[in-house]
């Protein structure tokens, strides 16, 4: 048998090769997929996870015991009208192809189906179907958001894949949508680069963009509830002009803890704000006395141990102050420290906060935004995609950006600044 790499089954016109550029790309696939032969594998139905599978041509007569026994312990075997979950500890289970994105996928591969939800998922005439059809997906270029290889579980997808950058055509989608059967039927989604869009079927004029950070919670609501792409639209205009302030805007200033104006030059400690502050009797005025600002509070730091690049990144530390400072560049305020700019980079496979000499290009650039209280978030210049903490033991937190869309104010951790 002989190994065939997917876009081999589908017409390499409309299914692109792994992302370009993104670091760490692992050549190994997550699993396999075995196609008999008497499945014709230009009529099913493509979908995100296909990018991580080992898709193998097989002859219909072949053993699935033999090959859990000589080596694989978990594979899945394609068929006319539905799927194979084979493992070795568990019966061969049977599923539609309407939920094959989700089968797929790592979370129901960890758990091999031992606590099936009877919610999402119901036994029919022996193949197990999804409780609710998948959202059609057209995915436009290598570097569309939902191609990166940690977020191909996302949703419960049908996709129809496009490798060039021309210009959308919503109706054209449209009428593709249209002739599916087995995906949701009042819209479909649009997604490329770090732009989504929710588009009616019925009518292509009607459609919602947004970024990454909302995706899941957009989605869910025109699927789980009568929530319709125009009250989406509705809600969002009135906060069109009146966002709090980012880096992005003319004259964006930065500010400390006791609302003076940081200029270039001038150098500045971190502190995270933990959500349990947000309750504390504290004034900014008291926290930003000398004598106590650094006592057992949390702040930003440098450190040359990342997982993923050589360059320094920042993090999150206890008692330990970095001083950082801000460079204004065409306009724009950026975050410095020892001289060196703040960077991410959306093609890491874990994007963490770099540092490098140059100015950050657009793609790794990081938008600051100033809160109501006057604290500031950090995000993608693009995309509006929240950078989160996650404090990986006691006294170092991992500072990297979230674009799972499953994110809550909570997860995105507040900065303030405080002037030394």
């Amino acid at each position: 048998m002989s190994s065939v790499q997917f876009s081999s089954f589908f017409t390499s016109s409309v299914m692109p090769p792994p992302v370009a550029g993104v670091k760490k790309y692992t050549a190994q696939f997550a699993y396999t997929v075995y196609v008999p032969d008497h499945v014709d594998i230009s009529t099913v139905q493509k979908c995100l996870e296909d990018r991580r599978a080992n898709f193998i041509p097989i002859d219909s007569s072949f053993d699935a015991d033999s090959i859990l026994k000589d080596s694989l312990c978990q594979f899945v075997v394609l068929d006319k009208s539905y799927f194979t979950l084979c493992t070795r500890d568990r019966q061969p289970a049977k599923f539609g192809y309407k939920s094959r994105n989700v089968v797929m996928s790592q979370k129901w591969r960890s758990d091999c189906f031992a606590n099936m939800p009877s919610s999402e998922f119901t036994e029919i005439d022996g193949i197990w179907q999804p409780g609710q059809l998948p959202v059609l997906h057209f995915v436009f270029g290598r570097g569309a958001h939902s191609l990166h290889t940690i977020y191909l579980v996302d949703d419960n997808t049908i996709c129809e894949f496009y490798e060039d950058e021309t210009a959308i055509d919503m109706f054209e989608l449209a009428a593709i949508a249209q002739r599916k059967s087995t995906c949701v039927s009042h819209f479909f989604v649009v997604n490329r680069g770090l732009k989504y869009w929710v588009v009616s079927t019925a009518d292509p004029n009607t459609c919602f963009g947004f970024g990454p950070s909302i995706k899941t919670r957009v989605i869910s609501k025109l699927v789980d509830s009568p929530t319709t792409i125009q009250a989406l639209i509705d809600e969002s205009q009135p906060l069109a002009d009146i966002g709090p302030p980012t880096n992005h805007s003319p004259n964006f200033k930065l500010h400390d803890c006791n609302g003076e104006e940081i200029v270039e030059g001038e150098t500045f400690a971190l502190r995270i704000i933990d959500y349990q502050d947000d309750g504390e009797d504290q004034s900014k005025d008291d926290e930003c006395e000398r004598n106590n600002m650094f006592d057992f509070k949390s702040w930003v730091d440098a450190s040359n141990h990342s997982c993923s690049r050589s360059e320094p990144v920042i993090c999150a530390t206890i008692d330990s102050t970095q001083y950082f400072g801000m460079a204004v560049v065409d306009g724009i305020v950026n975050l410095t420290f020892n001289g060196q700019f703040l960077h991410i980079d959306l093609n890491d496979e874990h994007p963490e906060v770099f540092l490098e000499e140059s100015e950050p290009p657009v793609s790794n650039r990081i938008q600051i935004r100033c809160t109501d209280s006057g604290d500031y978030t950090l995000s993608t210049w693009e995309g509006d995609i929240g950078i989160v903490c996650d404090w990986v033991k006691g006294s170092y937190g991992n500072i990297y950006v979230d674009s799972s869309g499953n994110g809550n104010e909570r997860e995105q951790f507040k900065l303030r600044l405080v002037k030394v």
